[in-house]
C-alpha cells in the first residue's frame, strides 16, 4: 500500500475527530487497510455486495449491515454515500464508493454521540481524494 494511502488517512483522522476506524476497500473489493481498532475482515463481502448493488429509481436495496456484531440500518443509499445508523446508539457507517457510483470505498466508523452528517462533507472530500490510489 502506498504512503499516499497512508497520508490520506492520517489527514483525515486529524482533519474529522468524530471518525474512529477507516477502511479502505480497492476497486476489486479487496480490503487494503484498515484502521487498527476496526476490523472488516469477516464483514467485507456485505460492504461488497453493498458497493456493487445498483439500485433502480424507488429501489431500496439492502437496509442493513452488520460490522463487528453492530447492526446498522442503511438510512441513505445514493452513489455518491451509503449511510447506515445503529439504533441502539453504538456509532454510524459512513461509505462513499470510489470513484462515486464504483466499486472501491472509503469507510468510517463514526462517533456515536454525533450525527453521520456532521462528518460526511470531510468523508466524500477524501473519499476524492483516493480516486486515483484504489
Amino acid at each position: 500500500m502506498s504512503a499516499n494511502i497512508e497520508n490520506i488517512i492520517d489527514e483525515l483522522l486529524n482533519e474529522e475527530q468524530n471518525i474512529f476506524g477507516i477502511a479502505i476497500i480497492s476497486k476489486s473489493g479487496d480490503l487494503l487497510t484498515q484502521t487498527e481498532n476496526w476490523n472488516l475482515t469477516n464483514n467485507l463481502s456485505q460492504i461488497n455486495e453493498l458497493l456493487n448493488q445498483k439500485l433502480e429509481l424507488g429501489e431500496k436495496g439492502i437496509t442493513s449491515i452488520t460490522i463487528q456484531g453492530i447492526k446498522y440500518m442503511i438510512v441513505e443509499n445514493t452513489e455518491e454515500r451509503k449511510i447506515g445508523t445503529n439504533i441502539t446508539g453504538q456509532g454510524h457507517l459512513i461509505i462513499c464508493p470510489i470513484p462515486i457510483g464504483g466499486t472501491g470505498a472509503l469507510v468510517c466508523y463514526i462517533n456515536p454521540r454525533i450525527g453521520p452528517r456532521d462528518a460526511l462533507f470531510n468523508v466524500q472530500e477524501y473519499a476524492k481524494k483516493l480516486n486515483d490510489l484504489v
